[in-house]
């Protein structure tokens, strides 16, 4: 068993050699001969705080339930150490004589590359992923980070004192941070739901799996996304400007700068500009990975409506060859089997319904005349009526409703019309009907939300419902939309509202509207 064990232990180099030189040699030991091996020394060095020597690390692996002599733990640390994913050094405090030099008096640990080659088969190509749950939290914290980065802008966004630039990198850092913990559960969950929908031929468990993740996700996750996501590309692009000096407060704050300086080291996420590049990308409202999430919902719609239809035409109760091997069981019966048999392949709809007399001198197959009679339930009886030996039902006369529908339709057509019309011939600022005032608030917060469009950036306009509204900024004038119950004012702009696909007749503008959103204050009461 030795000799068998030794001469196993010296061919692995001429069995397997890695030619490549760079970081993915860290990866060979998962594709090496002896993987298994491999795999539970690296994850006893992972799971350990301290260095081990081989004996530890052989004592661990015992414990763990794999045991392996010294000697063989000796030359797969060895070899992990070729492949730079462990790493030895010799134990000073140890050093007595000149045998505490040799290799079994090393202590060993892995490498950085090699925890994460670890840590990445441990998470994901060991077993089945489990889908990570999308956190929100992480998306609030993302958003609240930008914040207040646009709300310090003016304090760090020139050369202040080192005291008002201590807050940017730690906001920084938390943004970030929370991207990535974001970003990971959004790819885990996209791809679940890629792989789910991409089938169409799933069992009961993985098409209810499908549907509770679209129910979910497209009812609260989806919309929670876009709405952070849209908030979070707002303050970025009010950030934009200032990327550079984002990445040089983020690098400045960092323990190693000296070290990114020289090259040695990467900076960590917001470092560089190429990061805030990337984030602005994600949190695009309609390229990001918050849209294309929310469309592969939509996307998987129809195959899940596909697995839901083909579970039901193929349950054990609906497919002939269900029914054929029902009838087949009932025919086995030695006593009612024939008759079974006659009543279902025969043509004779009164022999499908009957009873079984108390009197044992009647017919096996009672006439329906003479047999006991049987209480039909109304239900049975109006299937019966529908099935292939009945008469089909008369379709339902629906055409009272569809005119109450198209009445409905009209009235609401007209109601709109009339509000539309009712804002475009009103003065700025003269009391509007509630409908009228629901219609212009409507296009006002559209508006309102949308950045100045033209050249000199005196304007922002959006549209709603056939009905425009541009927002010129105006300094000393208030624009005012009265309801019957409340009001909407908009210090410093002037609110034109006009057809859509028309341009707005320009007031005098005295200054440029640089605002990320126009301010809007809102007050209840009588007009």
């Amino acid at each position: 068993m030795g000799e068998a064990t030794g001469n196993r232990v010296g061919s692995i180099g001429a069995e397997f050699e890695v030619t490549v030189t760079d970081s993915r040699r860290a990866a060979a030991y998962l594709v090496a001969p002896e993987s298994d091996e491999y795999v539970a020394v690296m994850r006893v060095l992972e799971a350990s705080i301290t260095d081990l020597t081989p004996a530890e690390v052989a004592q661990a692996l015992r414990a763990a339930g794999t045991p392996l002599e010294e000697r063989i733990v000796q030359t797969r640390l060895d070899k992990l150490r070729e492949w730079a994913a462990a790493s030895a050094r010799t134990d000073t405090s140890r050093i007595l004589r000149h045998a505490d030099l040799l290799a079994r008096n090393w202590r060993w640990t892995a490498t950085p590359a090699g925890r994460q080659v670890q840590r990445f088969y441990s998470t994901v190509l060991a077993g089945t992923p489990a889908m990570r749950e999308i956190p929100l939290s992480s998306l609030a914290r993302v958003v609240a980070a930008l914040d207040d980065l646009v709300a310090t802008l003016p304090s760090w966004a020139q050369d202040s004192a080192q005291e008002t630039l201590d807050a940017p990198p730690e906001h920084i850092g938390r943004l970030f941070t929370s991207h990535d913990d974001l970003d990971a559960a959004l790819v885990g969950a996209e791809d679940t739901l890629a792989t789910l929908a991409d089938r169409f031929d799933l069992d009961d468990e993985a098409t209810t799996e499908l549907k509770q993740l679209l129910v979910e996700y497209a009812t609260r996750v989806a919309a929670e996304l876009e709405t952070g996501s849209a908030r979070a590309h707002r303050a970025l692009t009010t950030l934009r400007p200032h990327f550079d000096k984002l990445a040089e407060l983020a690098v400045n704050a960092s323990e190693a700068r000296a070290l990114i300086d020289r090259g040695a080291l990467t900076a960590s996420g917001g470092g560089r500009r190429g990061d805030w590049d990337g984030l602005l990308a994600w949190c695009d409202p309609h390229a990001g990975r918050a849209a294309r999430f929310a469309l592969r919902l939509v996307r998987a719609l129809p195959g899940m409506h596909a697995n839901l239809r083909r579970l039901h035409a193929s349950s054990w109760t609906a497919t002939g060859r269900a029914r054929a091997l029902q009838l087949a069981r009932a025919c086995l019966d030695p006593r009612l089997g024939p008759a079974v048999f006659m009543a279902a392949v025969g043509d004779h709809a009164w022999r499908k319904l009957y009873g079984e007399a108390d009197d044992e001198d009647l017919l096996r197959v009672p006439s329906w005349r003479d047999g006991p009679t049987v209480t039909v339930p109304e239900l049975l009886r109006a299937t019966g009526r529908t099935g292939a030996r009945g008469r089909p039902p008369a379709a339902r006369d629906d055409t009272a409703a569809r005119a109450e529908i198209e009445a409905r339709r009209r009235e609401r057509a007209a109601a709109h019309t009339d509000a539309l019309h009712e804002v475009l011939a009103a003065a700025p600022g003269a009391q509007l009907s509630a409908d009228a005032a629901r219609l212009a608030l409507a296009a006002l917060m559209a508006a309102s939300r949308g950045t100045a469009g033209d050249a000199k950036r005196t304007r922002r306009s959006a549209h709603r419902d056939g009905l425009a509204c541009t927002l010129f900024h105006v300094p000393g004038h208030v624009g005012v939309l009265r309801a019957p119950t409340w009001r909407v004012w908009l210090p410093g702009r002037a609110v034109v509202f006009h057809p859509a696909g028309t341009r707005a007749t320009t007031p005098i503008v005295k200054g440029d509207d640089a605002d990320a959103v126009a301010l809007r204050l809102v007050r209840g009461g009588a007009a």
